[in-house]
Formats: structure tokens, sequence, C-alpha cells
């Protein structure tokens, strides 16, 4: 989520967002079941005009139960903290008025989980693949400085691999990013 292409800047982004997900939750032999989660994610990035080389992230994942399948199966809930490593490309769309800069960002990556099933002793931990579109608005009024602000939204993709057991969790989040730093 840099600035802008033309403006060469560089610089370190931090941001808080939340998102709601759809898991879909499935195992060798058994139904594939829906469930509905949230988390709520801290991420500190390094972005250049055109990359972000890299993006970490720490937040919370709270999935709840499946639905029931008509056989009477279900996957539990589990909730637990999530870290992720993660990096891809910024396309500059331009400008919206006097509004801002809008920008796309292309994120790839790998989480780690820890987690538990909600309500027991229960712990475990996995991995996961994540693919993140994101639309991001650089507010105007940063204009002529290093500082940036600004709203972004993002539709992350993440498989699961949770021992035995996969899910697919398509999400819609909602953040906020503040430019910690910049230099050109």
């Amino acid at each position: 989520m840099g600035l802008s292409a033309q403006n060469g800047i560089s610089g370190i982004e931090a941001d808080l967002s939340g998102s709601g997900l759809i898991p879909i939750s499935w195992a060798r032999d058994s139904p594939t079941l829906p469930h509905l989660g949230y988390d709520v994610i801290v991420g500190l990035e390094y972005d250049t005009p055109f990359s972000l080389p890299l993006r970490i992230e720490a937040g919370y994942l709270n999935v709840r139960a499946s639905d029931i399948s008509p056989s009477g199966e279900l996957y539990r809930a589990w909730e637990g903290m999530r870290f992720a490593l993660l990096s891809g490309y910024i396309f500059e769309l331009g400008t919206i008025g006097q509004l801002g800069l809008l920008q796309l960002s292309a994120l790839g990556g790998a989480a780690i989980t820890a987690a538990d099933y909600t309500g027991t002793a229960l712990a475990y931990a996995y991995p996961s693949a994540i693919l993140e579109p994101r639309l991001c608005l650089i507010l105007t009024a940063a204009r002529g400085s290093s500082t940036a602000t600004g709203p972004w939204l993002a539709l992350p993709f993440e498989l699961m691999f949770r021992a035995g057991t996969y899910s697919f969790s398509p999400g819609l989040s909602l953040g906020w990013s503040y430019r910690l730093g910049g230099w050109e």
C-alpha cells in the first residue's frame, strides 16, 4: 500500500483490520460444511512504489461450529492466534477526485495458527496458504508529506491444513492503515 509510484515513496505502515469469514470445512469420508467466523489483525508492512516485499500479521481468529449435516455430523468450533508473512505487488489505479489515490495490492503468503477447540483443552497448530487482493485509498490529506493514512478493503482467501481436516475460508476485511515513516 505504498503512496504513489510517481511520488517514489517507500515506507513502513501499520494497520488494524477486522474480517468476517465463511470457512468451509471437509475431511476424507466426511461432509463439506460451512462455518461462520471472524478475525482481528494487526499488520506491519514495508512497501516500495511498486511492490510490497514484506507484510507481517498477528491476529486472533474465532470460528463457530459448522452447520450440522443431514447425517448429524459437524466440525467443532476453534479459536486461536495467527501469525502470517505475506508479500506482493502494488498497482496504482489513479486518483478519485479530491479524495485520494486508489491502489490495488495483490498479496500472497503463509500463516501458522495456534488454536484450540472452543470449550476444550485440545490444542493444535496448523499451517495455511493465503491469497489476498486488497483495494486501498490513500487520503489526499497526506499529500506533500511522508505521512499517509486511509481505509482499505480486502477479499482474503485462506486454505487451512488442519490435521486431516481442511478449511477454505473466504472473507471480507476492512482496515485502516497509518504510515509510520517514508523516504524518497
